[in-house]
């Protein structure tokens, strides 16, 4: 089946030219980036998310690449650039890719917070895009954390632009196809925090969902919800 795909990891150097690259072969290319399953959005039903459905500057949350770790989806208001310089907490240089679909506005980002693990919890979350300018964040348009008040930007690949985060959130490859309009998740790029929070949090999600489900990987497909319907409760700052 033929995809509309990005070199997410600038392994070409036209980006025309990049877009049948397979995300397998990219993956290999670059020490940043890490494969895991190729995972179909749905919707609660088991229908495929096509991206002209979903809303602008909207919090939407999928789990992966584990069941338990939860991810943004956010179709932004306008194209990411092409690369985007970055550094992990370890000091490790790499290039955000930017965004997918025809006018490049589709991003996802892990929703694990980099300095102390805030996360979207069935009960509450404590992070996530904030559209309009707050006494956190003065530009808006940004993933607010208020458990820390750290603020990333997601046009720039999640780059921290204060707060006390060390590093950008990890963010979450994605593949569109542009002949069915289906999203899918391919792997990660960036440092993930994934050890750390099942450290962290091993006990508490092992309650909510049983210790099998807690380092599942996520496979065939993944449920996109609105944050709201995720979380019961949003906190704003």
């Amino acid at each position: 089946m033929p995809f509309e795909r990005r070199d997410f990891l600038g392994v070409c150097s036209a980006a025309a030219a990049c877009t049948t690259v397979r995300a397998g072969a990219a993956l290999a290319a670059a020490p940043a980036a890490r494969q895991y399953a190729r995972v179909r959005l749905t919707d609660a039903g088991g229908k495929s998310v096509k991206l002209k459905s979903l809303k602008t500057n909207y919090n939407y949350v999928f789990n992966y690449p584990y069941a338990s770790t939860p991810c943004f989806l956010l179709n932004l208001d306008q194209p990411m650039p092409d690369k985007v310089g970055l550094k992990t907490e370890s000091g490790a240089s790499y290039d955000w890719p930017g965004g997918v679909g025809e006018k490049k506005t589709l991003v996802a980002y892990s929703a694990i917070c980099a300095h102390k693990l805030a996360y979207p919890s069935p009960q509450v979350s404590f992070i996530g895009f904030r559209a309009t300018p707050s006494a956190t964040n003065a530009r808006g348009k940004v993933i607010t954390c208020c458990a820390d008040k750290s603020v990333y930007d997601p046009y720039a690949g999640a780059k921290v632009i204060s707060g006390p985060a060390p590093q950008p959130l990890a963010a979450i490859l994605l593949e569109h196809d542009a002949k069915t309009d289906e999203i899918y998740a391919v792997g990660t790029f960036g440092g993930e925090k994934f050890n750390d929070f099942f450290a962290k949090y091993e006990f508490k999600l092992t309650l909510e969902m049983g210790s099998n489900r807690v380092k599942e990987e996520v496979k065939g497909t993944a449920v996109l919800k609105d944050l709201a319907n995720y979380s019961a409760q949003t906190a704003q700052c």
